[in-house]
Formats: C-alpha cells, structure tokens, sequence
C-alpha cells in the first residue's frame, strides 16, 4: 500500500473525470481547507488544523462537506502522508486503507474492496486477524459515505463492530446526507468555505510559467466580490483552471468561465449517456429557473418532481446537493448560488430560442418579470447575463427588452422584493443603492445612469456570447438620437470598440460629450461640507421623534458610489483610428474641470474626436489653462467651435485671442470671472453671435464701456445675460445696444444701479420679439418696478417674467401690475419680487391668473402669502385657471400657519398637470406637522395624479406621519417613480431632546 499510496495513479487528481485537461499531484499541491469541529449539538467548537485532524483520528471521524469541499482529496493526502513516512502524528497507524465506498458493489465483502481497489490480495480472515491484533493502529479512510442510497453492508459492518474492533476510521459525506453517520461518530468534522488565499495559492501554482494571466486574474478578483464568493468553493476554483487551460483566449468573464467549465468538466465524468445528461440540465433548469423567481434556494421532492428532475441522477451528476441530517424531510440544493443562476439561464435561453411557441411565451412571461432597472441590475442581473450567452436569439430578445425599460416610467421603482440575492454578490449593493440614491434625488442622473448601465450590459454580453453580429443593430437603434458622454482620461473601452466596428453609430446619436474631470477637481457642496456653513445657520433644535428630518453631507455621500459606467481603464483612443468620413458626430460637446495635469494623454484623445464634428460646444469649469493647453489642437478647428462657456476660468491674453478667432461661435458664455477685456474688446469678431452671458466675478466691472462700437452690428443676437455688471455711467450705451438687437427675445439684467431705466424698458418693449425678461438686484426700487408695470401692456408674446428684489414695490406700482397681467396671455412662467406691499396685493395678482391660461411655472416664494392669499390661489386653482400648471413654487412663507395649509390642501384642485409642489420652510420657522394638516395633505397628493416630486424641508415627519403619506403613495398613478424630499441635509448634527 505504500507503493500505491506513493504512485502518481493515486496522487494524481483529476477533479473532473474524463477530462485529461488538468490534473494536479497531492504530493506537492495541496491548499489548505477550513476544518471545524462540531458538539453533539452540532455548533463549531474549534477551528483545526491539518496536524489537528491527524491528532484526533480515532475511534470514528465524520468529515462533512458540500460537494466540491476537498473532502477526497483531503483523505488521499492523508494516505499519501502515511505512505511517505515523513509525518510523525501517523506512525501510530501500521496500515492505512483508502477505500472509495460508492464503488463498493453491495455484498461484496471488505477485503474484496480493498484487494479491487488497493492492490494485493488480502483474504477475509487475514483481514480480521489483522483488524483484531492491531486495532486502533488501523486507519480506514472511507471516501463518499452516503453517496449511494444506502451504504454497503461490509461497511454498515465494520461501523456496528467497532467498539469491539477499536479501529480508527475517518468517513467522509456530503453535508445533510450522513444523518445514520452521525450517530456512530465520536468526532465530527466540518469543511467551511474554502479560503480565498488557497485558490489563489492553486492558481500560482498551476500557471507559474505563465503569471500574466494569474496577475489579470488577480486584479479582477480584487475588485469582485462576486468571484471571491464563487472561489470558496474548490470545484469552482479548479473547474476555472481547467477552463484557462482548454480555452486559453476566451473572452468570457470569470463567472461565466466558471460555470461553464464546472458543468462541462463534470458531464466528462459520463461521455456514454449525452441525452440523459442533456435532459437532466434542461429539467435543472427548470428547477433553479422556478426557484430564481421564488427566492429559493432550497427544494423539496415535490419541487423536483414538478420541474420533472431524477434526484438519484441529479446526485449522480453533482448538480444538486441532498440533505438530510436533523430534518424530517430532505432538501436539495444546488451546491453554489451562482450555479443555480447559471442553469436558469440556460434553461431561460432555451424557452426563448424553441420553436415552440408556448416555450417562447412562457419565456417571455419570466423576462416581463423583470420590469424595474432594480431588479435589472440588481436580483435578476447574473440571470440575464447568463441567459445570453447562449444563443444570439435570446441574447437579442432580452437586450430589446432591457432597452425597452428605458421608457417605461414604471421601471425607475427602486424598490426591491429581496436581499437574498445579496448574500452571495454583495457587489450588487453598491449599484442598488447607487440607483435608490439617484431615483430618490437626482432624476436627470438617474436616466443617464441607466443609459449607461444598459448600454454597457448588452455590449458586454454580445461580445463576450460571439452574438455582436446579431445584437449590432439592436444597439444601434438604441443609440439613434440619444446622448454620448465619454471620459477622456478613462473611456469606455467597450462603446470605443464597438463604434470602431460600427463607425455608423457616430452619425446615429444626437450628440457625444467627451469630459475631462480634472484630479482636484473643486466642487460646488465644498461650502456645504465647510465649517464656515455652521457661522451663516444656527443649529437646529428637533425632538428625538422627528429627528430623522436632518441627515449629515458626510453621512449622505459617503453611501454615493462612485459606480460610473462611462469610466474604464486609461486607453489611447488614436489606435482606434476613426475614419472621417464615416464617422461623423452630429453635436460634440468638450467639457472640462479641475485641475488637469495628464495634458499628453488629452490632447491626444482630444484630437480623435475634434475631426469627427462640424459642429463643437465647449464647456470650462474651474480648469485653468484648458484653453492655453489644447491651443495649437484648437487652432486646427476654429471654424467648427459654435458654443463655448467659461465659468470660474482666468483667461490669459493668448487664450482670449483664441476665442475671438472662433468667428463661428453662437454662443459665449462668460460666468464668475474677472472680465476678460480683450475679448470683450473684440467681441464684434463673432459674427454668428446669438446668445451671450457676461456673469461678472462678485465686483461689479465696467464692460459696457469695454464692448467695441460694433457689437451692435451683430444683428443675431438673440439672447442677452449680463449680471454683476457696473451700469452706474453707461447705461444708455447699453440701450443704445440692445436697440440695435432687432431679434432679441431673451434678456436678463442683474446690477446694483441703473439710472436710465425707464428707457431701457421703453427700448425692450418695443421689440416685438421679447418673450423672455429676467430682472434682479438692488437696482430694481420702486421706481423701476413702475418703470416695468407700465409697459407690460406691450409684451403680448412675454412667456417668462422673472423679477427678484425685495421692497421694490409700492401701492401704485403694483396696481399697475395687477391691471398689465392680463394683457400678458402668453406667459408660461411667473416670479414675483418680495415684500410687505407685494403680499398685500398678493391676492389680486392671484386673481388675474385666470386671464394667462398658459401658466407652466409660479413662482410665489419668499415671504409672499399668508392664509388668505394661499386660499386665493387654491380658489383659483379649484376654479379650473391653472389647469396647464407644471410646477408651483410656495416655499419660505412662513407666516402661512398650519391652519392655512391645511385649507388650502383641502380645496386646492384642478391642477392635472402639475407635477412639482413645493412648500418647504427653512428649519428655524419649522413645525411639527399637525395630524389634520397632514391628513389634508395626503388627500390633496392623492388627487394631484400627475405629482411626483414634493418638497418639505422644514416640515417635520414623525414615523406614523411617513406610515400614513407612505400609504397613500402606494395606490398613488406615480407611485413608482414619486419623491418626497424633507430631510435637511447639513454639515452638522442637529441638538436632538428627548
């Protein structure tokens, strides 16, 4: 036997019979296993080592594991130690007998076993002598006990008989299969997860000649948990061995891998019966198809006979696992999760890909299960992968459902029926939360997001199914008219390849933005997260039960996941070498911000794309020296620039130069910075001018009087944005301008002093053009606001009046307002200015709404109303004035009471449109929301049907208020995609009293 044991036959491994593809020596490869030992309660007592096992090997050692846990190849070690002589703690045993039980035939008797699979030939009563005279120097290491139906008899014998034979036996069986085992152990074994540093200790050893592959390995096994979960398993673990080693090239992911080579490797063990083999996956499938959509991980006989599968042959082919132990009835498993999901995609692929059409539908009916990006990304994500690739057909089937989500308002519910799928790729939680983050928030994010994610999902799987011939057209059809955002220190290396290969996509889309995001990049919550915000606000004072009203910055982004699916490893974009004339994107759009300091890498990509476009909009923020960096790539291009917007960028007198170059540039904004004067000194370059904004650095700056002579020549111009801008001593040169500007129909005017107002109004109204005015700042008095009011009456085509100021109107002024409003039939959009006179006339302006039926947004915030102007306003609304009623902006009139409120909620109606309210306080005027009031408010949201965002700041919510409004929310038309947002978010706690 120590020949034997010492025999490459017996230490060699093949885990996957049949297969000569990989074998490993036990000799020289062996990884550690986790091993505990259990109390007769069956609770772990001790974690053992390998010197441990051999310590307590006496009387009867159960070992149990899952199938895949090293179990054998844990006994043959032990075989091959004794052989070897080298290991001390074994020199107690004189003989050591592996015996494999499954191929022990029924009656055969014990010394038959051994002599059939040792080697010798060793008679019965040789045997017992032996078993007599040595006792407990024997060791029987008994491989697959419960593997059969019922043990054999020569090995029932020898658990019966020994307390009298004293020998030592150390059993093996799958977990829940050694019940009768159990009850003759003296100790019992468990093999735990299989530790993550022994398969990586596996992978080394087995591709030391070649480390590049075992480094990429690694650098994706960081950074998956999935895949460190699925390599617990040592099945699994070689089973992806092997796979490298037959499929050296392949382009499937690791998971896929995985599966794939543990089914295939495995069926090897049975090359005679291929249609039974086939038959039984299908039936599995079936099986783990049903339980995916149940949540089960676990089955019972009647679920295996009701998805049509043979337990024996399950357990024969190692696709389910069997316990029994401590249960009544016995449950089936499969041995890994992920496996489950894998064959319920085959499973899923070939309901689709039949030709049956009630297979096909009953497939269908599965996948229009999966009607939320939740459950996309989230509980069903392997399953689709897996489900693609398989077959082109279904891959299509399901990439053209998950496209079709994208419009579908229902999909974006984040809410999700079960974490279980978590515990076993807890990689999904981030993206889950990531999506629940977005959809609760940001809603314009969230649909970029979910672009991405989809766009990703189905190039991922097309290329690594071999089916991109077939999806190509699917995903170009996605594309067509949507927006493309690309990061140039990192692009998505899959959309670069697939536009590569399919240049017309370029043509398709409606416009590529390709971003720059600098390392230190600033940004906009920095005052937020500053201590310096605790001196501008008081802390709050909130009782314990509504505390939940204020959250932390640190608390709120620490849960954002930086998950972007526009952002891969760096990649030289020139190799891909897009052809100009088959590429050609109709919109490019450059955006740039932060601190930049990789310029070569940039500019090289830059150039890739600038060629593809006729027509480029450039956008800098807080990105120094972007303009003078990309100068001579810009230079080649200047007739293609059409929009370029500066904010928070010193401009040096080289890239100022550059700009005025770009004479086909439509729009020039300029925000927060100080006035470029040479520019602004050339701005009569810019023939094709149309739209421009001078947003001056908090000084105010003279640039009227820097504007050339002949800016009043671009007869284009369209809109016009100057704010924080000195008009103290030019002004009528101003309107000298805006004179000249015969298609102006936007114009916004921020300032602290404007002389000539009443001219300047005189000279806007007379443009029959103007649709749009926006006015604030400390220049708008009394006078100004008369100036306004009296020629409103010549602004029929006005759609948006926006004014901002506070006490900048008087009785007779707002008289005059009131009497103009009606003339104003097309306004679409309304903003009035604060102060005591404007909430005194508030009710009449109310009233005059009925006479602009095409009111979209009001603005009446700040100190506006009171009751009785806010009933004004639901009386209006009840009386069907306000039906086209988009948005209505309430927030910060805190001298409304709660009463108010709650009139108003009661009788406000007819607003089917209106799909944002907004009545939040600041959280030093909070209250405690009255049960009545909230009762209204409830009522009120529940006849808004086309609600879906509600701002509360300030309005405190205890649990049963969020019980009642989440209630109704759940019957509620937008209930999918519905935000309530009332939790203050601050960079400090608020003083919380019991």
């Amino acid at each position: 036997m120590v020949k034997f044991y010492n025999s490459w036959n017996f230490s060699k491994l093949s885990p996957f019979a049949g297969s000569s593809h990989l074998s490993m020596d036990l000799k020289s490869l062996f990884a550690d296993i986790s091993v505990v030992l259990r109390d007769t309660r069956n609770q772990p007592v001790q974690q053992l080592t390998l010197p441990d096992i051999l310590s307590i090997l006496h009387d009867i050692t159960m070992i149990e594991g899952e199938a895949g846990s090293g179990k054998s190849s844990l006994l043959r070690k032990i075989a091959i130690l004794w052989a070897s002589g080298s290991c001390p703690i074994l020199r107690r045993f004189s003989l050591v007998f592996f015996i494999s039980v499954p191929s022990i035939e029924n009656q055969q008797m014990l010394n038959d076993a051994i002599n059939k699979q040792l080697v010798g030939s060793l008679k019965e009563e040789t045997l017992q002598e032996i078993i007599k005279h040595l006792g407990k120097q024997v060791l029987f290491l008994l491989d697959d006990y419960g593997e059969i139906d019922a043990a054999p008899q020569a090995i029932e014998d020898l658990l019966l008989k020994n307390p009298a034979n004293q020998v030592s036996l150390a059993i093996t069986a799958r977990t829940g299969m050694g019940r009768k085992l159990r009850k003759h152990a003296r100790n019992v074994l468990s093999i735990q997860e299989f530790p993550l540093y022994s398969s990586t200790y596996i992978y080394r050893q087995l591709f030391s000649h070649d480390m590049r592959v075992v480094e990429a390995f690694f650098l994706e096994l960081v950074s998956s948990k999935e895949l460190q979960a699925a390599l617990k398993t040592p099945l699994f673990a070689v089973a992806l061995c092997a796979y490298w080693v037959e499929n050296p090239n392949t382009k499937e992911s690791r998971d896929v891998a995985i599966c794939k080579a543990y089914l295939m490797q495995n069926m090897l063990k049975y090359p005679k019966d291929p249609d039974e083999v086939k038959a039984l996956v299908s039936s599995c499938g079936e099986l783990a198809l049903n339980g995916l959509f149940q949540s089960q991980l676990n089955f019972t006989d009647e679920d295996l006979s009701a998805a049509g599968v043979n337990s024996n042959d399950a357990l024969k082919f190692s696709l389910l696992s069997k316990f029994t132990s401590q249960r009544l009835r016995p449950i089936y498993m499969f041995f890994h999760p992920s496996f489950q999901e894998f064959l319920a995609g085959k499973r899923m692929s070939e309901l689709l890909d039949s030709m049956d059409p009630l297979l096909v539908e009953r497939g269908m009916s599965y996948l229009k299960q999966i009607n939320t990006f939740t459950r996309v990304v989230g509980r069903y994500h392997y399953f689709l992968k897996y489900s693609c690739v398989h077959s082109p057909k279904t891959a299509c089937v399901i990439i053209s459902h998950l496209f079709e989500l994208l419009d579908n308002s229902d999909a974006y519910n984040s809410h999700a029926d079960t974490n279980l799928h978590l515990q076993h790729h807890p990689d999904l939680s981030c993206i889950e939360e990531m999506l629940n983050l977005l959809n609760s928030n940001r809603k314009g994010f969230l649909i970029s997001f979910v672009f991405y994610m989809l766009l990703d999902f189905a190039i991922k799987v097309a290329e690594e199914s071999n089916t991109m011939t077939h999806c190509a057209p699917i995903i170009l059809g996605f594309l067509s008219g949507k927006n493309l955002s690309m990061d140039l220190r990192s692009p998505n290396k899959g959309l670069c390849y697939f536009l590569k290969k399919y240049p017309e996509g370029f043509s398709l889309i409606k416009s590529c933005k390709i971003s720059v995001d600098g390392s230190k990049r600033g940004s906009d919550l920095d005052f937020v997260h500053s201590e310096d915000f605790a001196s501008y606000w008081e802390v709050p004072n909130v009782d314990q039960d509504y505390s939940k009203a204020f959250q932390l910055v640190s608390d709120v982004f620490q849960n954002t996941v930086s998950n972007d699916y526009g952002r891969r490893s760096n990649l030289d974009l020139s190799k891909f070498g897009f052809n100009v004339e088959t590429c050609k994107i109709p919109v490019l759009l450059v955006e740039a911000s932060g601190h930049i300091e990789e310029w070569d890498s940039i500019i090289c990509n830059l150039m890739v794309f600038l060629p593809l476009s006729d027509h480029v909009e450039v956008y800098i923020k807080a990105c120094p020296g972007f303009l003078g960096s990309v100068r001579m790539v810009f230079e080649q291009y200047l007739s293609r620039f059409v929009k370029l917007s500066i904010y928070k960028v010193g401009l040096s007198l080289e890239e100022q130069e550059l700009i005025s170059q770009m004479t086909s540039l439509q729009c020039l904004e300029i925000t927060d910075v100080h006035p470029p004067e040479h520019l602004i000194l050339h701005l009569d370059r810019l023939h094709e001018l149309k739209e421009l904004t001078l947003n001056c650095a908090k000084d105010e700056w003279d640039v009227i009087n820097i504007l050339p002579d002949g800016f009043k020549n671009l007869k284009n111009i369209k809109r016009i944005q100057l704010e924080n801008v000195n008009l103290s001593y030019h002004s009528l040169r101003l309107i000298d301008f805006i004179g000249h500007f015969e298609n102006l129909s936007s114009f916004t005017l921020s300032c602290n002093y404007f002389p000539e107002f009443e001219k300047l109004m005189k000279v806007v109204s007379e443009n029959k053009k103007i649709q749009q005015i926006h006015l604030s700042g400390m220049f708008i008095s009394k006078k100004e606001f008369e100036d306004l009011s009296a020629v409103l009456h010549s602004l029929a085509h006005l759609t948006v009046l926006v004014i901002e100021g506070s006490r900048c109107a008087d009785a007779k002024a707002l008289s005059v307002f009131v009497q103009a409003l009606p003339f104003l039939t097309k306004l679409e959009e309304l903003k009035l200015p604060s102060g005591p006179e404007v909430k005194t006339a508030a009710a009449s302006i109310i009233k005059q709404f009925r006479h602009l039926p095409q009111l979209r947004k009001i603005f009446l915030n700040s100190d506006i109303l009171d009751d009785s102007s806010l009933i004004a306003l639901a009386e209006e609304a009840r009386g069907g004035n306000l039906s086209n009623l988009e948005k209505l902006e309430l927030s910060l009139n805190h001298d409304i009471t709660q009463s108010g409120w709650k009139d108003f909620f009661l009788m406000v109606d007819g607003l089917g449109h209106l799909n944002e309210l907004c009545i939040s306080r600041l959280y030093t005027h909070q209250f405690k929301t009255d049960p009545l009031t909230l009762i209204a408010l409830v009522q009120c949201v529940s006849r808004l049907h086309h609600l879906n965002k509600l701002i509360m700041h300030g309005w405190l919510l205890d649990e049963k208020d969020l019980e009642m409004f989440n209630a109704m929310k759940k019957k509620h038309p937008q209930s999918k995609s519905f935000m309530l947002l009332w939790q203050w978010i601050l960079p400090f706690q608020p003083n919380v009293t019991e």
